[in-house]
């Protein structure tokens, strides 16, 4: 009788034993799910750099799937210039050189894109602006320091907005960004709801990428897109992120393995 004592004894103490690894090798693994999705959403993403793009570098190896896996809004450019990249809210958007906007397959390719899962950290609203200049002194006054990165999502009510796209190019490609922006085509619109998304660079960014801000633009209805280029608003909500890590992956293809870094090129400085 005591050895049959002494065996169960044994069994629930093992028993014991096993249950609590487990509930710790839980607990274990629900920290590091919540420590990584902390962790995930400080991290700005940057596929190819804006020196590269800038040098005509217009064919990426990353895919549309594979970028919405690096966050839930971006934007870029898809390859050969075909089409202005926007993502909000984890649909991608493609506004061509026509000014038709699409939601493109998964399989499409990227040639340059920033991305971001959105986190908001503070937000303020804006009853009215007259013009992109008016917005960019709105949002200096609040962000916490502009040593930081920042993801942008701005909604509101458009008087009117201008966007840019760019023509899409074929190889040998001939004209970069210094030549191919000044001419892109241009949309206007006016009276219409929809949502900027867009990112903040640190002026020590140099040409890794855009310095300032930088805009895209989908409308509400999802028919209007493209690089904000100047706008009037009212009723702005804009909610920021603040970011302080950043990752950028350059291009596994010929072309970014022999460009030639000879042009720089930077949007008026924001």
């Amino acid at each position: 009788m005591k050895q049959v004592n002494i065996v169960l004894s044994i069994i629930i103490l093992i028993l014991v034993t096993s249950c609590k690894q487990e509930i710790k090798e839980d607990i274990k693994i629900q920290d590091n799910a919540s420590y990584s999705t902390q962790k995930k959403s400080d991290v700005f993403y940057h596929y190819s750099i804006w020196w590269a793009f800038v040098n005509k570098v217009f064919e990426g190896d990353i895919t549309a799937a594979e970028l919405k896996s690096k966050g839930d809004m971006a934007l870029g450019s898809y390859n050969f210039l075909d089409g202005e990249l926007i993502m909000l809210d984890g649909t991608l958007y493609q506004a061509k050189e026509n000014g038709e906007v699409s939601i493109p397959n998964d399989s499409i390719k990227v040639a340059y894109a920033n991305a971001a899962f959105f986190d908001k950290d503070g937000g303020f609203s804006i009853d009215k602006v007259d013009n992109y200049d008016g917005l960019r002194a709105a949002i200096n006054s609040k962000l916490p320091s502009k040593n930081f990165f920042y993801a942008f999502k701005i909604k509101g009510d458009f008087k009117n907005m201008k966007c840019g796209g760019l023509h899409k190019q074929e190889p040998p490609f001939e004209k970069g960004l210094d030549v191919l922006i000044p001419s892109r085509p241009i949309f206007e619109r006016e009276n219409f709801k929809g949502t900027m998304v867009g990112f903040y660079c640190p002026e020590f960014i140099g040409n890794i990428n855009v310095a300032g801000f930088h805009f895209h633009f989908v409308s509400e209805d999802k028919t209007f897109a493209g690089h904000v280029m100047e706008f009037e608003a009212e009723n702005l909500t804009v909610e920021f992120d603040e970011m302080n890590e950043y990752q950028f992956v350059l291009p596994e293809t010929e072309a970014y393995e022999n460009v030639g870094f000879d042009k720089e090129f930077q949007y008026e400085k924001k």
